[in-house]
């Protein structure tokens, strides 16, 4: 039928069909993109990966995440295969270059991955697995699936229809940057200083998670280099992390792609930001979390409401820390973060700093807060006041300097 050339990536693979169309556009055309439908068996679902989808198969991270959707998949797989080509939306597969056969009904893809659709696949995976399992109830499955086949040579593009894809079960946020690239810088520093993963996609396994980690960045971020003072920046880590996820985004863009020289620079410092002083945010919250100073302070004994305040491990020592009482904590930190000779963000605690000072100091916010760790972490009040301690070390160490000057 036809080629298309450009941009070969990753391997080839080939399938069989019982019949497939070319529905290409003139629209796609103009924009060297070509489509067909075909009726694929349901075993050629085995040659195909999900490198390109925002999703994997999801039970296959975690079996009780085997939801309604994927028992009716099963329920027509098993009852009615013949009618499972009306009553599943089939599979979408991208690919950067492709060849059809019709003499024998094979179409070659290259870099060829399902984009939409895991779960439908991985259903009948399952299914298939099971008749490996020589479960004699089972029969072969003999029927066809409807894919959409987009052949596609940039890349680019057909990461951006995977996410357009997705829509209707809505892919996570995490899931969508991650594919964007937006968390690759992040994801290497985290690596590279801590030797941890962060999450990546919703279905990653044996990672950090990606919102904490721009969360407790944010956290250290000064208001002078946010560029915003008001209340809503100063609790934005605390109640509404997805805004850091898109935040964060959105500075990944404009570091290039702003309009003016003044805003990518701005956009830079923000992103750079992050990306530095990430891993060193995650390591002080968990340092925080866990700190000794918490035991004897009757801070479990005193709560009222708003969720559980501490653990505690076998010998009753407190091994973390509610997040509305850690997150002013943090905040406060954020006086002490500056840029070295070389313009390197660091976050250095001077000697006058007491960690147990800070301590008892937040212990008394959250019992002029009722109590409540959801309450103090959304009170402006509680974060102004743990700032003001580190705020009022600079200030003298400041006052020292000029006097010695």
């Amino acid at each position: 039928m036809s080629n298309t050339s450009n941009d070969v990536r990753g391997r080839e693979t080939r399938i069989s069909y019982q019949l497939i169309r070319n529905v290409t556009s003139p629209e796609e055309k103009d924009n060297g993109v070509q489509t067909y439908v075909a009726n694929i068996p349901a075993t050629e679902l085995k040659k195909l990966g999900t490198e390109d989808n925002l999703r994997t198969y999801i039970p296959e991270h975690s079996a009780k995440r085997r939801n309604a959707v994927h028992k009716a998949i099963e329920r027509t797989i098993v009852e009615e295969p013949t009618r499972f080509i009306n009553r599943n939306s089939g599979v979408t597969i991208a690919c950067s270059k492709a060849n059809v056969n019709d003499s024998a009904s094979t179409i070659a893809m290259v870099g060829a991955s399902i984009i939409n659709g895991a779960q439908t696949q991985g259903e009948i995976l399952r299914y298939l697995a099971e008749l490996d399992s020589d479960d004699q109830s089972l029969l072969e499955p003999n029927f066809n699936v409807r894919a959409e086949i987009i052949i596609d040579p940039e890349h680019s593009s057909i990461v951006e229809t995977a996410i357009a894809r997705n829509t209707a079960t809505r892919v996570q946020e995490i899931s969508q940057a991650g594919a964007r690239g937006h968390l690759n810088d992040l994801r290497d520093a985290m690596k590279a200083k801590l030797g941890v993963n962060i999450r990546m996609s919703e279905t990653d396994t044996d990672v950090v998670e990606t919102m904490q980690v721009l969360q407790y960045a944010r956290l250290l971020m000064p208001s002078w280099v946010s560029g915003n003072e008001n209340s809503a920046e100063l609790l934005r880590p605390y109640k509404n992390r997805a805004q850091c996820l898109e935040d964060f985004s959105e500075w990944w863009f404009a570091k290039d792609k702003a309009p003016t020289a003044e805003e990518r620079a701005t956009a830079q410092t923000k992103y750079d930001f992050v990306i530095q002083l990430a891993p060193v945010a995650w390591r002080e919250y968990k340092y925080w979390e866990g700190h000794s100073g918490w035991n004897n302070k009757y801070i479990w004994e005193q709560t009222q409401k708003g969720g559980r305040v501490v653990r505690r491990d076998k010998n009753g020592k407190i091994v973390w820390v509610s997040p509305g009482i850690v997150f002013p904590v943090m905040k406060s930190l954020s006086a002490f973060v500056d840029q070295d000779a070389n313009g390197k963000w660091r976050l250095q605690k001077p000697s006058l700093f007491k960690p147990d000072d800070m301590i008892r100091r937040a212990v008394a916010q959250f019992r002029a807060h009722d109590s409540n760790p959801m309450d103090m972490g959304r009170s402006e009040s509680a974060y102004e006041a743990l700032l003001t301690y580190p705020e009022t070390i600079v200030e003298v160490m400041k006052s020292a300097e000029s006097e010695a000057a």
